[in-house]
């Protein structure tokens, strides 16, 4: 331990795709926190909209960084992950655009994950920005058995859902996810073939693997708005919903080819369901993207959307 860099402070990192205005909304947020952020780092993932001049302009003292292609929302958090851990911070909060930052939201979750080693990751209570008294997520809970997933207290509302300070879950959602800098160091970035989508869970129960929990603080919020960047009439939120919850079903759980195949099935029928249901989106293009999803998925096609139409598969 001698003369090694004492690691404190968090680093934030937002991405930005298209939402400048709401990403300088965030950041107006994180910079109101109680608890300073040692740092703010915001990666513009290939906008090509004007978004990266509009940043620079809004935002003086921040760190911003322009990709010049856009390989998804993994990748672009893990270039802003990368620059967190070489500026020597002990923590990094990924954010997303779309999330409202109360002033004691940061130093709650530092607290919280300071305060117990066991730790490697929390989250906050996720409540809706057009509905505050409407619970998102209160952890996500994950079956290894059966490859369900589901947001805890989804659609309750707050008041309803008992007080806690934190609790162990499976998994945080990652619009507003800390994270300890050592758990990088154990098991390394984001999982970048997601490219959109359950990048968080599968990092959350990589470090679980790795013997580090994840909780949820519920003393403190976001304010989340959902769906921005690849919108809620976008058959690929179907699309790689599908894909990448049969992706991650077939990472975590038992391995024999008996058990695997449950899990796909199941997940399947659980994709297949939502999207007859999704009121956003025509059933017809619903369950285009659920097939797309499932096709891509066998042919082991990963990273961005391969077999929708061009138009469609490039527009996040």
């Amino acid at each position: 331990m001698n003369g090694a860099p004492r690691l404190d402070g968090t680093a934030v990192v937002v991405l930005n795709y298209r939402t400048p205005h709401k990403t300088i909304r965030a950041v107006h947020s994180v910079q109101n926190s109680r608890s300073p952020a040692a740092a703010i780092i915001v990666v513009d993932n290939a906008s090509d909209d004007g978004s990266s001049a509009l940043l620079q302009a809004s935002l003086p003292g921040i760190r911003l960084i322009t990709n010049t292609h856009n390989d998804g929302f993994s990748a672009g958090c893990n270039i802003g992950i990368r620059q967190a851990l070489e500026s020597g911070v002990g923590r990094v909060l990924l954010l997303n655009s779309d999330v409202i930052v109360p002033a004691d939201m940061l130093g709650q979750l530092e607290k919280a994950l300071d305060g117990d080693h066991l730790l490697g990751i929390v989250g906050p209570l996720v409540l809706s920005s057009t509905n505050p008294e409407c619970v998102e997520s209160a952890g996500i809970a994950y079956s290894r058995r059966t490859g369900r997933m589901r947001h805890r207290d989804f659609g309750r509302a707050r008041s309803a859902v008992q007080e806690f300070t934190t609790h162990i879950v499976d998994g945080v959602s990652g619009c507003a996810m800390l994270i300890r800098r050592d758990v990088i160091e154990r098991i390394g970035l984001l999982a970048e073939e997601y490219f959109f989508g359950f990048e968080d869970l599968d990092y959350c129960l990589r470090a679980r693997q790795a013997g580090l929990l994840t909780a949820c603080a519920g003393r403190t919020f976001v304010l989340h708005e959902g769906s921005v960047s690849i919108g809620r009439t976008s058959r690929l939120r179907v699309y790689y919903a599908t894909r990448n919850h049969l992706l991650l079903s077939n990472r975590f759980g038992a391995s024999s080819r008996v058990a695997r195949w449950i899990r796909a099935a199941n997940v399947m029928a659980l994709n297949a369901a939502f999207a007859a249901t999704v009121t956003e989106l025509p059933r017809r293009e619903a369950l285009a993207g659920f097939a797309s999803g499932v096709r891509d998925y066998f042919a082991g096609r990963f990273h961005r959307a391969a077999s929708l139409p061009a138009t469609e598969a490039h527009r996040h």
